[in-house]
């Protein structure tokens, strides 16, 4: 178990490493991610943005599952910038390919 164990950590690893890293190259420092250090998924903040149930459509008709954290907040208009990312079911090369779509989408909407 503890070989197993030891494996996961590694895999989850490098995938949460390729997503942060996808997100640099793509939006720059234009991000803050928020637990980052550990689990398989990240929430991740846009200031200046906004992430609503409209976005979470757009995304889901492109193929992209992800959930806007305000999605989760009992107190509605505090997390509207910030998005939950999960990683740990993705192989590296999904991940890249799903940030460089989740950067069109973005840009579409805010065209």
């Amino acid at each position: 178990l503890d070989r197993h164990v030891q494996k996961m950590r590694k895999i989850y690893s490098q995938r949460r490493q390729v997503l942060l890293e996808s997100l640099e190259k793509t939006f720059g420092s234009e991000w803050i991610a928020y637990g980052d250090s550990a689990g398989l998924h990240v929430a991740i903040d846009f200031p200046g943005m906004r992430f609503d149930e409209a976005f979470k459509r757009s995304c889901l008709n492109n193929g992209i599952y992800i959930t806007p954290v305000e999605s989760h907040c009992i107190e509605k208009g505090r997390h509207q910038s910030k998005l939950l990312m999960g990683y740990g079911h993705l192989e590296p090369d999904i991940i890249s390919n799903g940030v460089a779509l989740l950067s069109d989408i973005i840009k579409t909407l805010n065209n």
